[in-house]
Formats: structure tokens, sequence, C-alpha cells
């Protein structure tokens, strides 16, 4: 049984992975390429490639994600490198198969940029949904933080700005800036669909009524609560310490469940990017 849902497992991911590498090779044959538009990354720089010195796009995402694999063979998980050389190998492929197929829509320089980044930013959202990259950036920015320390999210976002500057010296001005206005959009498409659209808020509240506070969140909003022995910093009194997680069409009934019982609770939200247990879904392998 177990030997099965591994193999469900592993047969998910790679759809996936597959899923989200050929959209992003129909973003750069529909929406990039017949645009001008560049690209961050080893995208950016074999786009590069193709305008200047009419190399394939496909050969330049292969021939430099090269050095940057046998580096991350040598550094991180190796599964993780296994899956990323599948969306890479996935996407080098589907370029050259799905451009006969990809007619660019009639649209403007403007709308060529958003909706480049939202398609595009749509397959780097799947393929890294399902524990995947396409290799380039995203492998040196994970070697980065293992080796440096170097948050992934600062690596990328200044590696990015180095390519666009790197553009600024041959493209002009007014492509490179459309491209990172679709290099914003796609970093955020990415994020939601990495994310999902059920965003959760963290809570946690402090006060005197934590017990009365604690139990209409159990019975009004069905949601469980864990409370910690607290004491306050000044008074010296000890407190019980409400938290709990809830989705975002709850937070507002949850305000108003703690001022109604406690107008002097102090609270504070955050937001949780990934929830999973009871009331917010099984755990992904």
């Amino acid at each position: 049984m177990a030997f099965k849902q591994e193999a469900v497992n592993i047969g998910k991911k790679i759809l996936g992975v597959t899923a989200g590498a050929v959209i992003m090779a129909v973003a750069f044959n529909g929406l990039v390429i017949p645009y001008g538009l560049l690209s961050g990354g080893v995208g950016g720089l074999a786009l590069m490639g193709n305008y200047l010195l009419d190399l394939p796009v496909a050969l330049g995402i292969f021939f430099l994600n090269i050095p940057i694999f046998i580096w991350g063979l040598k550094e991180l998980n190796k599964k993780l490198i296994i899956y990323s050389l599948l969306g890479t190998f996935i996407m080098v492929l589907a370029l050259p198969l799905t451009k006969p197929y990809i007619k660019a829509p009639q649209i403007d320089l403007f709308l060529a940029a958003i909706y480049s980044g939202v398609v595009g930013g749509f397959g780097a959202g799947l393929v890294f949904r399902f524990g995947a990259s396409t290799g380039g950036a995203d492998i040196i920015s994970m070697v980065m933080k293992k080796k440096k320390n170097i948050a992934i999210g600062t690596f990328l976002f200044y590696s990015n700005i180095a390519v666009l500057a790197l553009f600024i010296f041959f493209f002009d001005l007014k492509i490179v800036m459309y491209t990172a206005l679709s290099m914003w959009v796609s970093g955020k498409v990415t994020d939601f669909v990495i994310e999902g659209i059920n965003r959760n808020k963290s809570v946690t509240i402090i006060s005197d009524k934590s017990e009365v506070i604690a139990k209409r969140i159990i019975v009004e909003l069905h949601r469980g609560v864990t409370l910690l022995d607290g004491q306050g910093g000044f008074s010296g009194s000890s407190k019980k310490v409400i938290t709990c997680v809830v989705n975002n069409f709850e937070i507002g009934r949850l305000k108003e469940i703690v001022i109604r019982s406690d107008e002097f609770a102090f609270m504070f939200v955050t937001e949780t990017a990934e929830v999973t247990g009871n009331g917010f879904g099984g755990y992904k392998s």
C-alpha cells in the first residue's frame, strides 16, 4: 500500500512538473519572444543569445544549465535535482516542439508583458509547487542559501537586477522596463500558485478572559486553539495566551469575538503561507 501511494505521489509530481514546464515554454513562444521581451536568470541570458546571435533559446537554456546542475548535484538534495532536471529537460524539449502551434496574440507590448508574467508565473508556480524548478538561478540560489545563508528570495531578486542591468547595454530601455514588469507579475503569480487561494492567518491573543474567548472560538468558529502560559513583563501577572489559525473568511468574525469578549484584549495577526492538519487539509509528501 505504501509503495502504491509513493508511486501515485511520484506520478503526480512528474505530471505537475511537466505541465508547468510546458506552460512556461508556451509563454516564451507566444508572449515573450514574439514581442522581443526578455526574462530573468538563465532564460533571460538564453533569450539575449537568441536576439543578438540567433542562437536557439532551448540550446542556450540547456548549455547554461549544465555547470549549474553539476554544482547542484554536489550541494543539494538529489531528489530535488532529479525533478529539476526533469523540469529543465521538458522545457528545453517543449520550446521547439510547441513553437509551430503557438500563434502570438495581437496585443500591445504592455499587455504582452502582463500576460507573459501571468502565464509564465503560473507555469513556474506549478513546477515549484510539485517540488522542482527549471534550473538556472533557482538552483544557484538554493546552493547560496546552504553555503552562505543568503535568503533565496533575496538572491533571486539581486540576480534578476543584475541581468536587467546587463540588458540595458544591448536593448532598448523600453524593452528592459517592460521585462521588469513581466518579471514582477510572474513573481506574484508564482507565489499565488505555490501558496494557493486559501491564505490563512495565525492569531495570538492575550487577554484576562482567555478561557471565555477560547471557548467561543471553538464553539462559534469550530477552530482549535492552544492556550499557553504567559506572564506580563511589566505587571508580572500570569495570563493565558491563545494561539490559533483561521482562514481569510474567518478573521473578521474572530476579531468580533475578541472585541465583544474583552475590549482590552491584545491581539496580533500574521500571514501564514501554508497550514496542514485537522481542518486545513492533509499533509503532502
